[in-house]
């Protein structure tokens, strides 16, 4: 969106005021030392709802009552205003047509308008920038945060500090936080995405939360639906069997369930006979022998094992002993001659060589014994695992039997085929009043449909294409570096110049590409000719690239502090002194961003600010008719801010 800065004033209390009035494009202020330009980008920050005042102690804050910006965004004129920080720094924002006239600005403008906090002002100019990105969250579990304005002066401002700085690149990232979140919200200052991706997003997380506890459900109903039909199939069964009929024990619980809701009815013509009952006995026993002949065979395992396994470590144990043994009489040659008649023993050798072979021997059977003496174990594991599943059909069983031995077979309570018929049915309404069927609804379909609705919200998320959108700004930044970076000052052994910027990575590092892509960083150049052209190049870059997206939020604005220091750290730059070299490198400098800044208005339609405080007067310049057509003050003979 448009924006710039129109004029930045000073008031203090009796109405006096400073004003420095500004253009779109190049805006300079030039100056001896101590006259306040680099007071200029204190004021603006703090009126960009900074959390302090960083402008210079001294005649600047004994005369400020009042700091204001007027400001230029899309079709409108705003007015930022904010009491120094003694008088509580509190905020003022008021919205005027396009045509008002920021240099009439006067103190009196302010009476009766609202001075608020600071925070709540800060959203004001948000929304009037189109920064409306309230939770930059990607999931549920994630704290929110909003994308920030003060994230934002990070790509606006280079201090003097900074401008040649090889250690640092951006404004405030020695803060570890506010860098990581400056990085974090560059796809919303480049317009990539707004609030609805992060919505989405955070959605999609919830939606993936939501399939896994359903999920989860549906594992605990699995459990739930065996634990069901492991209690209510047999009281079925024995149910069915009074009634002298059969009862399909494979059908699902839900139908069980059913079933168990609406028994069928004993009649008159079921009193007499119970063969079904003893069947169902005789089964049970037969299933509670064919278990207990499977636990003999799994306890006769176990036992063979573990004598398995003293037995091998036994053998390892003698194996180890025979090794230490063979170890100490082992041959020091391989040929032997008799000590009293001086012929060869062959029968010697011959025996070394038996027990070189017993060794290997020993060697590879401790490697297989070792081995497989180990591996017992699991095996042991897994008899025993299956031992106390067994063990526990053994137990449901004999529960199963005993019911219905001294209930139905050799109850004296119940007597009559009847009372144990409702004795039977009484046991299944207990047991299925206390489930809750609830719990047994299908969540089938509900997996389904969370999948469904996670790929359609995948999909669109997809469509946003963030990631090739970062690939290209990073290419466009690292090309655009490397047009500029021809035109400044690099020093011959950069040459050819292949400078590269870390979004992806998000390093957010330039670094050069050198001999065979060998990568130097900018914290391993030499000189600060290097350092300061790296800042203009990558800046001016950021500067071009904001402008030319349509959905950017971000204020089109770059303020340059003192960028010739490397050249002239000393003096205004303006004496005969001064080296031809330095002249020629600080006019490439300054052709460089006129170039670039006026080329960036042509190729967009949109014209951008760059506000330059700096020492030099430009006379000594070739570029010097230009440089005085973008002079907004020039603080030298005694005059200055304050």
């Amino acid at each position: 969106m448009k924006s710039y800065i129109k004029a930045i004033f000073v008031f203090n209390k009796k109405g006096e005021k400073r004003i420095v009035p500004l253009k779109p494009g190049v805006n300079i202020i030039t100056g001896e030392s101590k006259t306040g330009k680099s007071a200029l980008v204190e004021i603006i920050d703090y009126c960009l709802c900074s959390n302090r005042c960083t402008v210079p102690k001294g005649k600047i804050t004994d005369f400020a009552y009042l700091y204001a910006l007027v400001m230029a965004i899309g079709e409108n004129t705003y007015v930022i205003a904010r009491h120094n920080w003694e008088n509580g720094g509190k905020m003022c924002f008021s919205k005027e047509s396009s045509t008002f006239d920021g240099a009439a600005l006067e103190l009196a403008y302010f009476e009766g308008k609202s001075f608020r906090p600071c925070k709540n002002v800060q959203s004001e100019i948000e929304a009037a920038l189109g920064l409306l990105v309230t939770n930059t969250a990607t999931t549920t579990e994630e704290k929110g945060k909003k994308a920030s304005l003060r994230n934002m002066v990070s790509y606006l401002f280079q201090h003097q500090n900074l401008m040649a700085s090889k250690f640092a690149l951006f404004y405030r990232f020695s803060d570890y936080y506010k860098r990581k979140e400056v990085i974090e919200q560059f796809p919303v200052f480049a317009g990539m995405i707004g609030q609805e991706y992060y919505s989405d997003l955070i959605q999609l997380s919830a939606l993936r939360a939501r399939l896994k506890q359903t999920q989860k459900k549906q594992k605990a109903n699995e459990k739930s639906t065996k634990y069901i039909r492991d209690n209510l199939a047999p009281l079925l069964s024995d149910y069915y069997a009074l009634l002298n009929q059969d009862f399909d024990t494979n059908i699902t619980v839900q139908k069980m369930i059913k079933i168990a809701a609406h028994l069928p009815d004993f009649d008159n013509s079921q009193l007499f006979g119970e063969s079904q009952i003893a069947n169902r006995y005789s089964q049970l026993n037969s299933e509670l022998e064919d278990l207990r002949d499977r636990e003999r065979d799994l306890l006769l395992k176990l036992k063979q094992l573990e004598h398995a396994e003293h037995v091998g470590t036994d053998f390892t144990d003698t194996l180890k002993e025979l090794k230490q043994q063979t170890a100490v009489s082992e041959s020091e040659t391989t040929k032997y001659t008799c000590p009293l008649c001086g012929q060869d023993c062959s029968e010697i050798a011959e025996h070394d060589s038996k027990l070189i072979e017993a060794t290997e021997w020993l060697d590879e059977e401790l490697a297989v014994t070792e081995k497989y003496t180990s591996d017992f174990s699991e095996d042991v594991r897994k008899l025993t695992e299956t031992h106390s599943k067994i063990e526990e059909q053994i137990k449901d069983i004999c529960k199963q039997r005993k019911t219905i031995e001294h209930k139905f077979i050799t109850s004296k309570s119940l007597v009559s085929k009847r009372e144990k018929v409702n004795y039977a049915r009484s046991k299944i309404v207990l047991y299925t009043d206390m489930i809750d069927s609830g719990i047994f609804e299908t969540v089938d379909e509900d997996i389904e449909n969370l999948k469904n609705q996670i790929k359609q919200l995948e999909e669109k998320i997809n469509g946003f294409d963030v990631e090739t959108k970062k690939v290209k700004a990073q290419a466009f930044l690292s090309e655009n570096m490397n047009r500029l970076a021809a035109n400044l000052d690099f020093e011959e052994e950069y040459h050819p110049i292949n400078l590269n910027f870390g979004l992806l990575d998000e390093s957010f590092d330039i670094y050069q590409y050198q001999n065979n892509h060998e990568k130097i960083h900018l914290y391993e150049m030499g000189s600060g000719a290097n350092w300061v052209s790296c800042h203009i190049a990558l800046f001016l870059s950021f500067l071009r690239y904001f402008t030319m997206q349509d959905n950017s939020p971000m204020p089109l604005i770059m303020f340059f502090d003192q960028p010739s220091q490397v050249y002239f750290p000393q003096g205004d730059g303006s004496e005969k002194e001064l080296k031809e070299s330095d002249i020629a490198a600080v006019n490439k400098m300054y052709q460089t961003i006129f170039n670039e800044i006026n080329s960036i208005g042509e190729d967009t339609g949109v014209l951008p600010q760059i506000i330059i405080v700096d020492h030099v007067d430009g006379n000594d310049l070739d570029c010097s008719q230009e440089f005085n057509s973008y002079v907004r003050c020039n603080w030298r003979n005694d005059t200055r801010l304050i």
